[in-house]
């Protein structure tokens, strides 16, 4: 599966690793030369780390794919980056996963909701059976995950303004 792993230098012993994520996120971790492994989780459950010890850190999971890319970081050291991947590719073009982007405008199927906090598509029975749905002022909102969750029920009223614009 091609991740499209993005190495960006920030100083001389530092990098910032990125990848897209099947399911249309773009997730990054900084890592500094000699530090412990940065890890980072997405919204759809994957999970990504970066550093020496990266392999070691983030542990194979049985039933979870699981992706090592090598990289040349600014220092001349060889760094790994290493993912477990819950959902791939196939599952998200099967509708198993979702998609950014502000798809109100009829473009998304009708067994999709928009969560209201980062405009992201999602299957609002696969998100009610994972806990990330709510019901305020007698309208259904399903999460892409659990962060927009949380900053929907910290402030409701702000998402459910018409004048609100989802981003991420």
């Amino acid at each position: 599966m091609d991740l499209h792993l993005q190495i960006t230098p920030e100083a001389p012993n530092a990098v910032r690793a990125s990848y897209a994520c099947p399911c249309g996120c773009t997730p990054g971790v900084a890592y500094a030369e000699g530090a412990a492994p940065t890890t980072e989780g997405c919204c759809c459950g994957n999970k990504f780390a970066v550093g020496r010890a990266a392999e070691a850190h983030l542990k194979p999971v049985t039933g979870i794919t699981r992706e090592v890319q090598w990289f040349a970081a600014p220092w001349g050291e060889q760094v790994p980056a290493v993912w477990n991947l819950k959902m791939t590719e196939p599952e998200v073009a099967a509708g198993d996963g979702h998609t950014h982007g502000d798809d109100r405008e009829g473009s998304a199927p009708s067994t999709t909701a928009i969560d209201p906090v980062c405009g992201m598509s999602v299957e609002p029975e696969a998100a009610r059976a994972r806990g990330l749905h709510s019901r305020q002022a007698d309208v259904d909102s399903f999460f892409c995950g659990r962060g927009c969750k949380l900053d929907f029920e910290e402030d409701p009223n702000r998402y459910l303004d018409p004048t609100y614009v989802p981003s991420m």
